[in-house]
C-alpha cells in the first residue's frame, strides 16, 4: 500500500518530527514520481505552449480594461516592473511586442483582439483544468462544450481578480501621499510602500495559486485542501526564478544554439518550468490530503 507508516506513539518528538518533516519530505517524492508517471513532463510543454499563446492577447485586454478606470499608465508601469523581474533575454524578447501594446492599440485592432483573446486565454484556463484532473484523478470530467463555458466564466473571474490586485497597488501610493500629508511627522512611506508590494506580490501568488487549485479541477474539496500544494508552489517558483535567472545570465548554450530565436525559446523555457511546478503543486495536494487523512484515522483509532 502507497501510505504505510510507522509510530512510536510513545515518542512525541518522533510523532512530531514524522509529521512535521518525514511525511512532508516522502510526499514530495511521491508527488514527484507521479509527476512523471501521470504525464506531467509533457503536459507542461502544453501548458508553456498555452501560456505564451495567450500573452499578447491577454495583455491587450487587460490594459484596455484597465484603462476604463483611468489609470492605464499606472497599469503599463506594474507591467514593466513585472517584465523586469523576467530574465534579460526573455525580457527583451517580449518587451517590444509589450511595448507597442502597452503604447495603445488601434481600436479596431482591439476589437478583434478581445474576441480571440476570450477563446484563446479561456484554452488556457481548459489546458489548466485538464491538467489539474490529471492531477487529481478525476475519470470523468463533464462534457466538453460544458467546461469551454466554464474556462470563459473562470477567465473573466481571473482577469478581474487580477486588475483588482493592480488597482490596488495604483491607489495604494495615492493613499499613503494623502496620509503623508497629514502627519506631523516624517515617515518614508517609499520604504513601507516597497516592504508592502513584496509582501502583497507573494501573497497574491499564493492566493491566486490556491484559487486555481480549488475551482479548475472538477473535484470536490475544501479550499484549505489545496494551500499544502499553493505554498509549495509559490516557493518553488521564486527559487526557480532565481536559478533560472542566474543560469541564463553565466550559459550561453541557449544563445549558440537557437541565436536570434533564444529570447522565444527562453520564454518558452521559463513558462515550461513554471508548469512543471504548477502540476507537482497539484500532485502533492492530491497526496497530502490523502496521507494526513490516513494518518488522522490512525490517531482516532
Amino acid at each position: 500500500m502507497l501510505y504505510k507508516f510507522n509510530y512510536n506513539k510513545n515518542s512525541k518528538i518522533t510523532k512530531l518530527f514524522r509529521c512535521y518533516i518525514a511525511i512532508p519530505f516522502r510526499i514530495f517524492r511521491i508527488s514527484a514520481s507521479d509527476l512523471v508517471r501521470q504525464d506531467g513532463i509533457e503536459h507542461a510543454g502544453y501548458l508553456a505552449f498555452l501560456f505564451i499563446l495567450s500573452l499578447f492577447p491577454f495583455l491587450i485586454f487587460l490594459i484596455s480594461i484597465i484603462g476604463l478606470f483611468g489609470g492605464s499608465q499606472d497599469g503599463v508601469r506594474i507591467i514593466q516592473d513585472v517584465l523586469l523581474t523576467m530574465p534579460k533575454e526573455m525580457s527583451k524578447a517580449l518587451y517590444p511586442r509589450i511595448n507597442e501594446i502597452t503604447s495603445g492599440p488601434g481600436q479596431s485592432f482591439l476589437t478583434i483582439a478581445i474576441i480571440g483573446v476570450i477563446w484563446t486565454a479561456s484554452s488556457s484556463v481548459e489546458g489548466c483544468r485538464t491538467v489539474l484532473n490529471r492531477a487529481y484523478r478525476v475519470s470523468f470530467p463533464p462534457p466538453y462544450m460544458k467546461r469551454r463555458l466554464i474556462s470563459i466564466i473562470q477567465f473573466f473571474l481571473l482577469t478581474f481578480s487580477v486588475i483588482l490586485a493592480m488597482i490596488i497597488f495604483i491607489i495604494m501610493p495615492k493613499i499613503l501621499a494623502i496620509i503623508k500629508s497629514f502627519l506631523p511627522f516624517y515617515i518614508n512611506f517609499e520604504s513601507v510602500f516597497f516592504s508592502f508590494s513584496k509582501l502583497a506580490i507573494y501573497t497574491i501568488l499564493f492566493a491566486t495559486t490556491t484559487l486555481l487549485y480549488y475551482i479548475l479541477p472538477n473535484a470536490k474539496q475544501k479550499i484549505t485542501q489545496t494551500f499544502p500544494g499553493a505554498i509549495l508552489t509559490v516557493i518553488l517558483w521564486t527559487i526557480l526564478q532565481k536559478i533560472f535567472i542566474f543560469y541564463i545570465s553565466n550559459f550561453d548554450q541557449v544563445n549558440y544554439v537557437y541565436g536570434s530565436l533564444a529570447g522565444i525559446i527562453i520564454s518558452l523555457m521559463f513558462f515550461y518550468l513554471v508548469s512543471l511546478v504548477f502540476i507537482l503543486g497539484a500532485e502533492f495536494n492530491y497526496h497530502f490530503h490523502r496521507v494526513y487523512y490516513v494518518l488522522l484515522k490512525k490517531y482516532e483509532d
